[in-house]
């Protein structure tokens, strides 16, 4: 693995574990046991770690909605494919918690994680209303399309609710069992406009 994997990795870590506010990059390099100068020779202080690890995140559930966006014109999308995949985000928003933890702070301070937050909530929403309105088309869910709009807005909401809920409900449990909870609290949205509900 590289230096500069290396950094973003412990980065991650630590920003999850303390927060963003609470460390400097001294802190990731003392984590790794390198010198802040070989730290600052591959990202130029925390804002470029913060922004480098909001790019990472991004790019990853561009990649899961992408795998979405071709499982709605698959012959058996289903509710539980809608299910899975609510589920592999808010294990990606898990995994990149302090993004969620600090977002208006961390965008005040940085404008360009503004424009990474708005891609993600707008990608989000725009995957999971094409996935409700493919389940209406097969008449799994009922409902008009502004009600499927609410709903997929409603749904990209709680993704980042339930990351931080899970932080502060104190559940230590395994955190794929913690987001397969919250994957199903969040799942009772479409499951209402289900006919057999």
């Amino acid at each position: 693995m590289s230096t500069k994997s290396k950094i973003l990795e412990a980065a991650l870590a630590l920003f999850n574990a303390e927060g963003v506010g609470a460390l400097s990059a001294v802190d990731v390099a003392n984590a790794i046991g390198i010198s802040p100068g070989h730290l600052y020779y591959h990202f130029k202080g925390k804002p470029e770690l913060v922004l480098a690890l909001s790019r990472q995140y991004a790019e990853e559930v561009d990649l899961v909605l992408e795998a979405a966006d071709d499982a709605v014109r698959s012959a058996d999308f289903s509710l539980e494919t809608l299910w899975t995949y609510v589920q592999i985000l808010l294990e990606e928003a898990w995994d990149a918690r302090f993004f969620y933890r600090e977002a208006s702070a961390l965008s005040l301070r940085q404008p360009e994680l503004a424009v990474i937050y708005r891609h993600i909530a707008r990608r989000q929403r725009e995957a999971l209303l094409a996935m409700l309105s493919a389940l209406t088309t097969r008449k799994i869910l009922i409902a008009e399309p502004e009600i499927l709009d609410g709903m997929a807005r409603i749904m990209t909401t709680a993704i980042g609710f339930h990351v931080l809920q899970m932080e502060l409900d104190g559940d230590t449990g395994p955190p794929r069992a913690r987001t397969a909870r919250a994957a199903a609290q969040i799942m009772l949205i479409p499951a209402s406009l289900s006919p057999k509900a």
